[in-house]
Formats: C-alpha cells, structure tokens, sequence
C-alpha cells in the first residue's frame, strides 16, 4: 500500500513527498488516525482533511487504507484494535504494514469513487480529484507481480521505488 501512495503522491504531487516521508517511520493505522484528524494531539503532521485543503497524500492514503480493510476484512472491532496496539508498545514491535491484495473491477470502482468522494471533501477541483482517482486504480492494477499482496518487503525497506 506505501508503495502505492508514495508512486501516486510523486506523480500528482511531488511536492507533498516530504509529508509521506515524514509519515514513513509510523504504522498504518497511526498515519490514517493522523491524517483523518481522528486523533487530536500536539504533535507534528497531527492535522485532519477538515483543516488542510488540497492536499493529495490523505485522500489516497485513507482510500486506500479503506480498501485494504474492506479487502482483507480487517472489521475488528476497536477495542481489539486498541489491544493490539497496547501489546505492540509494551513489546516495542512495529505494526505489519497494511498490503493491498488483487483487486476485483467493482472494489477498484469502490476505490476510486472514494477518493473522489474523499478529493471533493478536501478541496480538491473535480478534474484534480478525477486524475487523481484514476492514477491509483491504474497504479493498483499495473503494480508489479511481487508487489501484489506482500508489497515485495519494500513498505518496511523505506526505500523509494523510483
């Protein structure tokens, strides 16, 4: 899924690489709570798509987000989640990163409709939101075969894939 984001963020808009390289270090769900302005906090990049218009690296994040837990039924509940999260701080051992397997035709509709629907909610002009939308179905469906549902090792790398 980073493999993703950090490829469409590069093309649509380089100059946000910084906030994904910023986010880099964190697990999944700590990125989403941060950019979904779930979680309010004094720390940096802790900011939700209500207060920062335009910006690409949360619509395509959290769409994507969404989709790997619709995917792979990640609809645990939050206090298991919240228990997972407690047992990985004491034990000091990252979270897995979220991975994206194949995706049927209707789930990459459901995906893109999502980050249209995700772009108009944070500003985005329509014809923005639309390229946008259709750079990540193409990115999900022209990945690489070893990047399908593992993400070839490289979400924990921290390498860019150019």
């Amino acid at each position: 899924m980073r493999d993703v984001v950090r490829t469409v963020v590069a093309e649509a808009a380089p100059d946000e690489l910084v906030l994904v390289e910023g986010l880099w270090p964190y697990d999944d769900e700590s990125v989403v709570a941060r950019l979904a302005g779930r979680r309010r906090s004094r720390e940096p990049l802790g900011f939700g798509l209500q207060e920062v218009t335009a910006l690409v690296t949360p619509v395509v994040w959290i769409a994507l987000d969404e989709a790997a837990r619709k995917v792979v039924g990640a609809a645990v509940t939050t206090a298991t989640d919240r228990s997972k999260a407690w047992l990985r701080r004491i034990s000091r051992r990252p979270a897995a990163a979220r991975a994206i397997p194949p995706l049927e035709p209707e789930q990459l509709a459901a995906v893109r409709a999502r980050i249209l629907e995700l772009g108009a909610e944070s500003g985005l002009e329509p014809g923005t939101a639309t390229a946008l939308a259709e750079r990540v179905v193409a990115r999900l469906v022209l990945r690489p075969q070893g990047q399908l549902a593992g993400e070839g090792g490289n979400a924990d790398a921290g390498e860019p894939e150019a």
